[in-house]
């Protein structure tokens, strides 16, 4: 390993940081990514409020606390994002079968033709981008990609950042 390599990699094998960097570089990438696909739709539908959509597409009816936790925000900016949402057309209100007082969140019609065009793009991209790696290999780099995963999860909450 380099003598340069910032102290957070220090004492990393050259494979090791060869992970540390490519994760990061995906990740910006990600962060420069975010936004764009929502722009696509004539800025009416936030990222954020996209990401909602998204999880009633895979999980189906919630009620805002169980979106909320399931997003990681708070309950109060899900709701307001679903009344945006609702008045769009993106989302319908239900009235649970379990208990009438809680509201329920589903993927309107129209919601779902917002995302599925999306859904379908980034599916194909994913195909085309894996379809020449061997299937050991993808494993392997799921069980990568879940342990950096933890690293972030498990980071101590002293306000440094793991990746500096």
């Amino acid at each position: 390993m380099s003598r340069s390599e910032p102290e957070p990699l220090a004492g990393l094998s050259d494979a090791q940081v060869s992970v540390v960097r490519s994760f990061k570089q995906a990740h910006r990438s990600l962060r420069r990514r975010t936004g764009r696909e929502t722009h696509r739709l004539g800025g009416e539908v936030s990222q954020a409020q996209f990401e909602l959509l998204m999880e009633l597409r895979k999980a189906g009816p919630m009620a805002v606390g169980e979106l909320a936790q399931v997003s990681g925000l708070s309950p109060a900016s899900v709701s307001q994002m679903v009344d945006r949402l609702s008045e769009q057309g993106h989302v319908n209100k239900l009235r649970s079968k379990q208990d009438r007082r809680i509201v329920e969140l589903e993927l309107s019609e129209q919601g779902a033709a917002t995302v599925e065009p999306i859904v379908d793009r980034w599916r194909q991209r994913w195909r085309e981008a894996l379809a020449e790696i061997p299937e050991k290999d993808l494993a392997a780099a799921s069980r990568v990609l879940d342990r950096i995963a933890s690293v972030y999860e498990d980071a101590p909450e002293s306000g440094a950042r793991p990746d500096h």
